[in-house]
């Protein structure tokens, strides 16, 4: 304005100009408007003109937009688009789940939840994180996992379990903070350092689960091709589960029927494992080398069947583990413990410093398997986190050995299928094995893991079955879920007879996948 003043001062014969008309000049002249009535003559006054209007034009077309997308508009529909995500969870009548983080293992323990009907909701500090899973319909709340009122406003009160799924740091404070808004809540935290474990008891968590721990005791209690002794994998109660190879025994060549292994020894065959694939066997089921079965029985009755199996000639060579990392070291930590050999093959020489028995190398080299012994060797490990290599190892495995026992992680579900058709004898991911441990702590029925998809679990005697006999309830054909053994009145049957019956206040243990599973309790149990 004051250049204005001036040019148009001299053009005018020193003529005073007021502010108001160059104000007016000015925001006319920079607007585009433009009425005509204030003009310059001379060239400096219309070359000042023209740069006055070129700068109109650039703070109209561009700045302005500009200011108004990014302070106005935007905030707005930031707004708007942000009331979609809740930000406090209205508590229902049911007990619900906090889950306080989004990966692998809440993203199962999430569908699980869906399919047995428990209510949950995920907390999520980032808008842009919520909002995405929001889209994903996962019932998403937004807010600070380092305030107290959000787990307030999760409805914490009225939360049947907290989980915590984070790294181990941010697992310990989430602990911390969810143990102040509710001192008797169950608090679930998975952890990857041993180290970690005591300190979130501390903080406040009541159950700690390792993961890699858990999946390296998973593979190494998988391998059968050692002994031909029973396996314990799991109890209930006096009901012990266990799983037994029969290669080399008099057993192979028979069908299950000729074989009498509940009346020489007690034990009774709940399913059996062929190459991977899981049946329930038939009296005609005929048994090869390659068979697993699957035992109920109790200490007595495995002490009697190990007795007579156990002297058979037995693989005692090493057994092969591929990879280092934390699945890896506990697998072979596990191996150690039961006294069983192995050796490990990892390329990178930072990790194989921290296993014993550690070959460094590439495990798709030929010459690298037979340093490790895989001309012998009864069964390989492969615990990479890359699912393609998995694969590619475990076609290479059976190639090289079509005898050899294959067991497998998998990094991502959907590789499980994939896993078996590539030749593994067994595969298990490890987020469906954190999630179903973490499911099973709801109070609910307990539940033994076999494998992936794969459950021995209890359930009371729902009252529609109390005082039916075994062969009139049909839970095979109904639930395709088959009977282990039975609590009640006359104590622990092991495989009831047809004509047994079911016992108020007793207790029915089954085995099958999630479905059957599912199909058990809306049959029998609603």
């Amino acid at each position: 304005m004051q250049v204005y003043i001036k040019l148009m001062s001299e053009e005018l014969g020193g003529v005073s100009i007021g502010w108001v008309e160059a104000f007016y000049w000015v925001l006319t002249t920079m607007s585009t408007l433009g009425y005509g009535d204030i003009t310059f003559s001379g060239d400096s006054g219309r070359l000042f003109s023209m740069m006055v209007m070129f700068t109109g034009v650039f703070y109209l077309f561009i700045v302005l937009p500009f200011v108004f997308m990014e302070f106005l508009y935007k905030p707005f529909m930031e707004y708007q688009t942000g009331a979609r995500v809740a930000r406090k969870f209205d508590a229902v009548k049911q007990k619900h789940v906090i889950l306080t983080h989004y990966d692998s293992i809440s993203h199962v323990l999430m569908d699980k939840l869906s399919q047995f009907g428990y209510p949950f909701v995920l907390i999520v500090p980032e808008l842009k994180e919520a909002l995405r899973l929001h889209d994903m319909d996962f019932p998403v709340m937004l807010g600070s996992l380092d305030e107290a009122q959000t787990f307030v406003d999760a409805s914490i009160d009225n939360a049947a379990m907290v989980v915590t799924t984070d790294d181990d740091i941010r697992n310990v404070n989430i602990a911390f903070r969810a143990r102040d808004s509710s001192p008797d809540l169950s608090i679930v935290s998975t952890c990857n350092r041993a180290t970690s474990e005591e300190i979130l008891t501390l903080a406040g968590a009541t159950h700690v689960i390792r993961p890699a721990q858990q999946m390296g005791r998973f593979l190494s209690r998988r391998i059968c091709c050692t002994d031909n002794s029973t396996h314990l994998i799991g109890s209930f109660d006096e009901v012990l589960i266990a799983e037994a190879t029969i290669h080399g025994t008099p057993l192979v060549g028979q069908n299950l029927r000729d074989a009498m292994l509940r009346e020489n020894y007690g034990v009774n065959v709940v399913g059996m494992w062929e190459r991977g694939h899981f049946e329930l066997p038939g009296p005609d089921t005929m048994l090869n080398n390659h068979t697993v079965l699957l035992l109920a029985g109790t200490e007595y009755t495995f002490a009697k069947y190990d007795e007579d199996f156990r002297h058979y000639k037995t693989n005692s060579s090493p057994v092969i583990i591929i990879g280092a990392g934390r699945v890896g070291r506990e697998t072979a930590k596990a191996l150690s413990d039961g006294n069983i050999p192995y050796r490990v093959i990892e390329s990178d020489e930072k990790k194989a410093g921290m296993v014993p028995n550690c070959i460094l190398g590439d495990a798709s080299d030929k010459s690298v398997l037979e340093r490790a012994g895989i001309n012998k060797a009864p069964a390989i490990i492969i615990t990479s986190h890359n699912d393609e290599s998995n694969v590619y190892l475990t076609i290479y495995g059976r190639k090289l050995r079509p005898d050899i026992q294959i067991i497998s992680r998998a990094f991502l579900h959907r590789n499980i299928e994939p896993l078996h058709r590539a030749g593994a004898d067994f595969v298990m991911s490890q987020d469906h094995m954190g999630a179903n441990t973490i499911f099973n702590l709801l109070n609910r029925a307990e539940i033994l893991m076999v494998t992936e998809g794969l459950d021995v679990f209890s359930q009371a005697t729902p009252k529609s079955l109390v005082g039916v006999k075994v062969k009139d309830s049909k839970i095979t054909e109904k639930t395709g879920c088959s009977i282990v053994a039975i609590k009640g009145d006359e104590g622990t049957v092991i495989t009831p007879s047809p004509d047994n019956q079911f016992s108020e206040d007793g207790e029915i243990i089954l085995i099958g996948d999630e479905a059957a599973e599912k199909s058990f309790e809306a049959k029998f149990c609603t």
